[in-house]
């Protein structure tokens, strides 16, 4: 079941990442880590204006919603499956195909061009988490490590893929315990997630591991919330789900993560069981089904592993231009400039990358899956006949 509004969230949700990086890439008021500065304690009007700005366009929010979303499309996806082992051999080579291929190629340009054309500088007026990213040249223990995602220094975003790749391998598991279970019994274990995340939060497997179960039981989520909320209440819930779900990074500190997590997940998931229900207001639908939101949502992926080298090198150059008097008077409207460029440059990156690396590999990914259910079909007949 393919639903073209999820998929527009998801495009959203990879817009929302990459704008939080052009918000942060300077010391605003001489802030060097605003995203960890409460609304509240931050001083200074320029910081205060970039840690509002910071709330609707949240990347911890919306790597969430990426989670979220993957639990739930990947649960589907393997309900139309035969629940058996080749069935769950077919997700593992799917869900390679659809990860490393684009990964490996961004990669390799990120090296490259760090290798051949990089010079490191520490600018004046930029932020902790600018001046972090390529201080030494990259080795080749590190570029291999990198490539097997055991280290993620080389792309700000790829901690997020090496979760989704550990969540994918344990996946059937979890997948076999929701769908064998009753609302009551799935709840129980949401639980025990919960409980290894709060103890082992600094982990972000086991931060994020009950994250993907609530995901993988959203079809439970919905038949409950279409048994015992009304109709009438749907679009302020969605509304609130909105606000809790944007502002969880607001309301708790760095210190208190876990809960951030929490409250965004729980937000996350009735958002997407509201859109995936089809019971939405009409100006939310109307923005999720513009067709520039769409195809973000199509190329979303590519979008996302994509855009910080090309930020990076975008804020590179402008500070090689700029004078430190200058970041220092107008950092936001260097953060503005580096977001509206750095979008339309990753936005037809991602094009290419998905025509050709992404959607290719998708299709052999498929290939592969279809060989491997046409195995599993003919050795189910020759059981049969056997039996017989």
């Amino acid at each position: 079941m393919f639903i073209t509004k999820l998929e527009s969230l998801r495009g959203i949700a990879a817009l929302m990442v990459a704008i939080s990086h052009c918000l942060v890439v300077f010391a605003v008021d001489q802030n060097p880590m605003i995203w960890d500065t409460s609304p509240w304690e931050t001083q200074g009007t320029q910081a205060f204006i970039t840690r509002l700005l910071l709330i609707p366009f949240n990347g911890g929010a919306a790597v969430t919603i990426f989670f979220v979303l993957s639990g739930y499309v990947l649960g589907l996806s393997l309900d139309r499956k035969p629940r058996q082992f080749l069935s769950y051999f077919a997700f593992y080579m799917k869900r390679i195909c659809r990860i490393y291929p684009a990964y490996l190629v961004c990669l390799t340009c990120i090296i490259i061009s760090i290798l051949f054309f990089h010079s490191y500088q520490k600018f004046p007026n930029t932020s902790l988490w600018y001046q972090a990213w390529y201080q030494q040249g990259i080795s080749w223990e590190n570029a291999l490590a990198n490539y097997a995602l055991y280290e993620t220094n080389l792309n700000q975003i790829a901690w997020t893929l090496k979760v989704e790749l550990i969540m994918s391998l344990g996946f059937p598991f979890f997948y076999l315990m929701s769908r064998k279970r009753a609302a009551t019994g799935n709840f129980i274990l949401l639980l025990i997630l919960m409980l290894f995340a709060f103890l082992l939060s600094g982990i972000l497997c086991f931060l994020f591991g009950f994250v993907f179960y609530l995901g993988l039981i959203m079809p439970t989520l919905i038949e409950t919330l279409n048994q015992y909320v009304a109709q009438s209440v749907w679009n302020s819930m969605l509304s609130l789900s909105l606000i809790c779900l944007l502002c969880a990074r607001s309301i708790f500190s760095p210190a208190n993560l876990f809960y951030a997590v929490l409250l965004e997940a729980i937000s996350a998931a009735l958002v997407i069981a509201i859109l995936a229900d089809g019971k939405v207001d009409v100006s939310l639908g109307r923005v999720l089904d513009i067709p520039i939101i769409r195809k973000l949502g199509q190329i979303s992926y590519s979008f996302y592993i994509y855009h910080f080298i090309i930020l990076y090198w975008l804020a590179w150059g402008l500070l090689q231009l700029v004078s430190p008097d200058i970041s220092a008077a107008f950092p936001i409207l260097l953060s503005l400039l580096l977001a509206v460029t750095s979008v339309i440059l990753t936005y037809y990156v991602a094009l290419l990358s998905y025509h050709g690396v992404e959607l290719p590999m998708i299709r052999c990914g498929a290939l592969i899956a279809a060989k491997i259910t046409n195995l599993l079909e003919i050795s189910s007949a020759r059981v049969r006949l056997l039996r017989k």
